[in-house]
């Protein structure tokens, strides 16, 4: 009689273990069912779309800023339309081709980024189905996880990740600007010294 007891005591805490592994197996595949959805996969293309046109949004507001300096710092020296702005457009224009493909690698990161946040908050959720806790509500605290991440992900965009593109172009604004000093200089004193009065003029 004892033994049949015990032989029932077992039977009855296999029941129950199998019945504990059968509701982890359902819990971890409803998380998997949650991380892989096809709309998860949608989420990061429209994520990597709006990341390019954040970062390329910043890299065209610098070109139209460093053309417009270009353009008129040749005006400036006279070089507009010469062999020195032939040469400072092409920089200008690989400067450019260099920010695009930093704008598409900063976006690409940031996808990535959001991947390995969604593959962590799934491990997490996946041990915690593992060993044992409450997963009533699993599927909704799953999808509530990728909406934070999601939303993480858009605020850790950064436009100054970019950096300033054309910094390139700097020392021919510099130089410009010293032209254009020394010419006002040479004026003044041009100015100086044929003023009745004074120098030249005073003879």
């Amino acid at each position: 009689m004892g033994g049949g007891g015990s032989s029932k005591a077992t039977n009855k805490a296999t029941q129950a273990e199998n019945l504990r592994q059968a509701n982890i197996g359902r819990n971890v595949d409803l998380v998997n069912q949650v991380y892989g959805s096809p709309q998860r996969e949608a989420d990061y293309n429209d994520f990597l779309g709006a990341s390019r046109s954040f970062y390329r949004q910043n890299l065209d507001r610098q070109k139209a800023t460093a053309d417009r300096s270009l353009k008129f710092a040749m005006a400036r020296n006279g070089l507009a339309g010469g062999s020195a702005s032939v040469d400072a457009n092409r920089r200008l224009g690989e400067d450019f081709q260099q920010g695009v493909l930093s704008a598409d690698r900063l976006a690409q990161k940031a996808v990535n980024d959001l991947r390995n946040a969604d593959e962590q908050s799934r491990l997490n959720m996946i041990s915690l189905a593992q060993s044992g806790g409450d997963m009533t509500t699993g599927g909704m605290r799953a999808a509530q996880q990728l909406q934070a991440n999601l939303a993480g992900a858009r605020a850790g965009m950064n436009a100054d990740a970019l950096g300033d593109v054309f910094s390139g172009l700097s020392s021919i604004y510099e130089t410009s600007r010293n032209n254009a000093a020394e010419r006002r200089g040479n004026r003044d004193i041009y100015n100086l010294l044929y003023t009745p009065g004074f120098g030249q003029g005073s003879r």
